[in-house]
């Protein structure tokens, strides 16, 4: 009877915001580790099979644990969006982990280092190849590719179902119902489903595309992951071929455009794309940008024109997919990848970088406080097309802003203490954060980070962690934890002298009869 009644009694027992927010993000992350794991084990079997079974025992065992933690956590009346930050956050870093633990498991002789890089690339999307996985393997490779197509997803949910939804950049969301339309993100439960179908359906466009251009199938589906993913991560000679070149372009442009951009030109409302300042810059940055980069090589006729809009596709769309150069580069060309790689695409897609929506935004502060030094008792808002920014948005592109240029520079105070000169540490921090890549010297080559000391790549992830997250979630997540260990300090400190006042009491006690 005690039992029973114990046992209901916890079931009815609400979790506080922090702790159900803790189990959530440890379930979500061995559940996708797991799923990711089962699946690369059953591709393996394509192949030689050799890392099958540890793949599908590892795999079940964590999926099962995943189960269990969701069924046993209790919803609280409402969760804070600290936590909500917070725990995003750890369920990324819990799945880089996951993920390094496999590869560390199916790849003997890799190291712990190189395993946490080589997770850390894919995991948060970023072009940075050590050359230590054996691309001969399935089931390795599979596991690449859909540890960066998990990512991107992640970083959709966080731009699309979390950050719209905790007062970031809401006005922007697509929310309205007037005139009858249907819009994207309604509500957070919508926006997942949404999102889900629409990066699904995009995924598979891809697919069908690098399908029909001869490309192998298992092949075809791990290009198709990184391409709409703009993870950039693949092991193959197919992308030498032009068919295969001009498809990955489409899937880049795709990738890099608005899930919000997708959503309305399946509804058939492309009229209203047309007034969308971000969409106009972003195809601008993807017609400028080729001619000035031809200007700067010396690539000419359709395979010139083919690889410079390759290269810079890649480049803005963070995607990062490695081709060497195809001539002489001039020093400004590599400068100019690294500019767009810093820029990024468009806001609410899977790409990196500060995004258009962002720089417009800062640039409308920037117009608007020049105003104010003309006419200070005027009242000015920041629009952006027929929207106007809210401060609480502004103020947090601007502390974005902040945040993302000291990552940089602290990346590039780190990267320097291992020895290496400011243009490459530069590059190399610029691309972290960006979650892009390939690192280039400045005569277009391609860099060998793989050839880099240990402490030079392990400074690197931080920057690539904290980039995937959007830079601002990331930094509340450390700033909470940093308060909480300062709060866990303090308490401490207040026992100690609590007991030490006890004894001294107790002493003066015993020798006053």
């Amino acid at each position: 009877m005690w039992s029973g009644k114990r046992s209901e009694f916890r079931r009815s027992v609400l979790w506080p915001s922090w702790a159900a927010a803790v189990v959530w993000a440890v379930s979500v992350a061995l559940g996708a580790a797991g799923l990711l794991a089962i699946a690369s084990g059953v591709v393996d079997l394509l192949g030689a099979g050799d890392h099958t079974v540890p793949l599908l025992v590892c795999g079940s065992a964590t999926g099962l644990l995943a189960s269990v933690l969701a069924v046993w956590v209790r919803s609280p009346e409402r969760i804070q969006h600290l936590h909500v930050l917070s725990a995003v956050t750890g369920c990324l870093i819990l799945f880089i982990l996951l993920i390094a633990g496999f590869l560390g498991l199916t790849e003997p002789s890799m190291t712990l280092a190189d395993a946490l890089f080589q997770a850390t690339a894919m995991a948060t999307t970023t072009a940075l190849d050590i050359g230590a996985i054996d691309t001969t393997g399935h089931g390795v490779r599979f596991l690449a590719g859909g540890a960066q197509w998990l990512g991107g997803i992640g970083a959709l949910l966080m731009a699309v179902a979390i950050l719209p939804f905790l007062g970031a950049g809401g006005e922007f969301a697509d929310r309205s119902r007037r005139g009858g339309r249907r819009p994207m993100t309604p509500n957070p439960a919508a926006a997942v489903r949404n999102l889900c179908a629409v990066h699904g359906l995009a995924t598979a466009v891809t697919l069908v595309g690098f399908l029909i251009v001869g490309v192998d199938p298992l092949d075809a589906v791990l290009l198709a992951m990184a391409t709409a993913s703009t993870g950039g991560l693949f092991s193959g000679s197919d992308l030498e071929s032009a068919a295969v070149q001009w498809v990955a372009i489409a899937g880049m442009i795709i990738a890099g455009s608005s899930l919000v951009v997708l959503w309305r030109l399946g509804l058939g409302r492309s009229r209203s794309l047309l007034r969308s300042s971000e969409l106009r810059a972003y195809l601008g940055l993807l017609v400028v940008a080729p001619a000035a980069f031809l200007l700067w090589t010396d690539g000419s006729g359709v395979d010139g024109i083919r690889r410079a809009v390759f290269t810079v596709t890649a480049a803005v769309t963070t995607t990062g997919f490695p081709m060497g150069p195809g001539g002489t580069w001039a020093p400004a060309a590599p400068v100019l990848l690294l500019v767009l790689a810093s820029i990024g695409p468009m806001t609410g897609s899977t790409g990196g970088g500060f995004q258009i929506l962002r720089h417009q935004l800062l640039a409308r502060v920037a117009v608007r406080e020049l105003l104010r030094q003309l006419h200070p008792r005027a009242i000015i808002t920041a629009r952006l097309g027929r929207r106007t920014a809210a401060e609480d948005t502004l103020t947090q592109v601007v502390v974005t802003q902040f945040l993302f240029v000291s990552v940089i520079f602290g990346t590039v105070g780190a990267m320097a203490i291992t020895g290496f000169d400011l243009a490459t540490a530069l590059a190399a921090a610029v691309h972290a954060i960006s979650t892009a890549g390939p690192i280039r010297s400045l005569d277009g080559s391609l860099v060998d980070v793989g050839s880099w000391p240990t402490s030079a790549r392990l400074a690197l992830i931080p920057a690539m962690v904290i980039g995937r997250l959007s830079v601002y979630p990331a930094i509340v997540a450390l700033g909470a934890g940093a308060a909480l260990i300062r709060q866990r300090l303090r308490l401490k400190r207040r026992a100690e002298v609590a007991v030490s006042r006890g004894s001294v009491n107790g002493l003066v006690d015993r020798g006053n009869p």
